[in-house]
Formats: structure tokens, C-alpha cells, sequence
């Protein structure tokens, strides 16, 4: 007999849903659903692309990053066929914005009822999505370039300053929510988008550093840094208070240390200048506590000095760790799941609307 929608939300489970990472070298799948909470993993795959399938970020042979996906959600979906699937790219163009909309209430003294949230809730995603506009606008990166917002998350709830996970009930002045809002290159995000299409499924794409860091975040590490190594892209987000606050993505990966040994103590100490430079907006150093993902042994001299460049900007000890499985503890899976998969499942927990 069919499950139905609300039995599922009623149950605490969520429909079938799949993560898949979009990345030079190959496509990732994992596949799963909302369980109490948490996200329990069915299934995962992957399928290699040739070298040039995919760069920076953007689906160049679409025929082949096609079939790729089609691949590793064969073996993803053996278990069970998913409804819904979010696909995470990275790129030096993508961009999340971190908003912030607040509400004067009149009648501080009251509690907050289900009609102030549903308004606020309206407002605050067109104030976001306004914002994000007008800072793609101003940057110079993105300028005459076309974009399409790729979602908006909601990040929490704040009442005088106070975080929240929900807002009935509670008394207040200043009601804020929080908004994660992804925008893209129309031409990124379309060739991804076509790529789905043309495996014969129905998706979105999302920001693939923003979901794995929003992943760590709700289970609970709430303050420090992920970095991911790619193929041809560094991308790291900084997460403090149990919130995503930033994220950088620039196109230095792991191939470029590969084909250069004999300059990688050099290139380790430039590749570490660019993590540690200022970021946008904020003001606050970078975090002590790193956890890093996609680096080989071959490579350590890249956390290595990564380290010393943090230890000279922060003026004290850094912690820096393999990011491992268990620090994504809203994630229930078998020994099958190792830590390059976790950017899929930061794209299956946005499906999974994992909150």
C-alpha cells in the first residue's frame, strides 16, 4: 500500500530522495531518505568522466556527464528509485549570500503565532533574494555576467539576537530570519540542469561547498572550517554560532600539485595565501579548527601549510583534521561511505529538506 505525503511527515520520514556531485573526474551519488531527523543512506555510486567532462565547475561534454549520471544512480538507486534530486556544482563564479532580515514587532509581549511566521517567512525570502541580487550586482566578478538564483535555505530564526530553530511561542521585540541564498552563472547552472535532463531525470543544483557545510553545521559543528580539495578547484566555507557564514571557491586543485613535484613546498605555501586572504564581509578571523577533505598523502604539504599561513594570520595554534564520516552525524550509513562522499550527501540533506 502507498505511503502518503502526510503518514511520511506524520512518521517523521521523508520521500526517497538523491544527492549527486558534480566534479572534474566524476559523479558521485548517494541516495537516501529523511528518517527521524536524520538521513539514512540506501545506497551510494560513482562513475569516472574523462578529464575534461567537467571543469571549474561547468558540464563541458554533456553527453558524457550524462551517461555518468545516469551510471553512478544505477547503482545509487539498486535499493530504492528517488523523487527528488538536488546536484551540487562548485565554481569561482558561484556565490552564497548570507542575509539576515529583521522584523519589529509591536506587541513584544505577545507570543509569536503561526500567522507573524508564515508573513515574516514571505517577506524575508524576497528581502533575501533582493539582496543577493544587488550583491551580485556590486561584484566584480559576476559583473555583465547573467544569473539565476539556484535556491534559499533557510538558516534559522533569531529573537533579540537569540537563535532559534522556531519562532511560536516565543516573545520579542526583533524577530530575525535567516537566509543561505546560491546564485550562479545562468550558463553553469543550465549546463547542469540540461546534463540531468538528459539522463532522463528531474533535478535542481545547489552550491556543493554551501551543502556540505550546512550538513556539518546541523550536526553540530558549529564553529570552524571544511575544505575541500578538488580535482581542479579549492572550496571551503566557514561555519561559526552553528551557521554557515562564508564560503570561497578558487580554481586550484589537486591535479595542478600532481603535475608540479618538483615546486609543491612553493606552490603549497601560495595555494595557502589564497585560503587565508580576507574574506567579503567579514570582519572576524578565520577559525582555528579546519577540517579538510580530498587530499592525498602525496599532498601534505598542503594542510601542512595551510597551518603555518593560519597560525601566522591568527597569531596562535590551528587544529587541522581529516574530515572524517562521523563529524556529519545526521547521516546514518554503512562502512561503504567514506568522506569524498559527503558533498553528495550535503546535496541528498538539501533534498531530504534536512533541518
Amino acid at each position: 500500500m502507498a505511503t502518503s505525503a502526510r503518514d511520511l511527515r506524520r512518521s517523521g520520514r521523508g520521500p526517497v530522495v538523491a544527492g549527486i556531485e558534480l566534479a572534474a573526474g566524476g559523479v558521485r551519488a548517494v541516495v537516501g531518505r529523511r528518517e527521524e531527523g536524520r538521513l539514512l543512506l540506501l545506497g551510494n555510486g560513482f562513475s569516472q568522466l574523462p578529464p575534461s567532462a567537467i571543469n571549474g565547475g561547468l558540464v563541458v561534454d554533456r553527453a558524457a556527464v550524462s551517461t555518468a549520471i545516469t551510471g553512478a544512480l544505477g547503482h545509487a538507486e539498486v535499493r530504492e528509485h528517488a523523487s527528488r534530486i538536488v546536484a551540487a556544482i562548485d565554481g569561482d563564479d558561484i556565490r552564497t549570500f548570507h542575509i539576515g532580515t529583521t522584523f519589529d514587532r509591536a506587541a513584544a509581549a505577545e507570543p509569536i503565532v503561526a500567522s507573524e511566521v508564515e508573513r515574516a517567512l514571505r517577506e524575508a525570502r524576497e528581502a533575501a533574494a533582493r539582496a543577493a541580487r544587488d550583491g551580485a550586482a556590486e561584484d566584480p566578478a559576476l559583473r555583465g555576467v547573467a544569473t539565476v538564483q539556484l535556491r534559499e535555505d533557510r538558516a534559522g530564526f533569531a529573537v533579540d539576537g537569540r537563535p532559534l530553530e522556531q519562532l511560536i511561542g516565543f516573545q520579542g521585540r526583533f524577530v530575525e530570519v535567516r537566509s543561505d541564498i546560491s546564485l550562479a552563472p545562468l550558463l553553469q547552472a543550465g549546463a547542469a540542469t540540461t546534463a540531468i535532463e538528459d539522463a532522463k531525470r528531474k533535478g535542481t543544483v545547489a552550491s556543493g561547498i554551501h551543502g556540505l557545510a550546512r550538513l556539518l553545521a546541523l550536526s553540530g559543528y558549529t564553529d570552524g572550517a571544511v575544505l575541500r580539495l578538488g580535482a581542479d578547484l579549492t572550496a571551503f566555507a566557514v561555519i561559526r554560532g552553528g551557521r554557515v557564514v562564508a564560503t570561497r571557491v578558487f580554481g586550484l586543485g589537486r591535479d595542478a600539485f600532481l603535475s608540479r613535484a618538483q615546486s609543491r613546498d612553493v606552490d603549497a605555501r601560495v595555494w595557502a595565501r589564497c585560503v587565508v586572504a580576507p574574506l567579503p564581509s567579514q570582519e572576524a578571523q578565520l577559525p582555528g579548527r579546519w577540517s579538510f577533505v580530498g587530499v592525498p598523502e602525496t599532498l601534505v604539504a598542503l594542510p601542512h601549510a595551510l597551518g603555518d599561513a593560519l597560525v601566522e594570520a591568527r597569531g596562535g595554534a590551528v587544529d587541522l583534521v581529516p574530515l572524517k564520516i562521523s563529524t556529519a552525524s545526521r547521516i546514518i550509513a554503512d562502512a561503504s561511505l567514506h568522506a569524498d562522499h559527503l558533498v553528495a550527501c550535503g546535496a541528498a540533506a538539501l533534498a531530504a529538506e534536512l533541518t
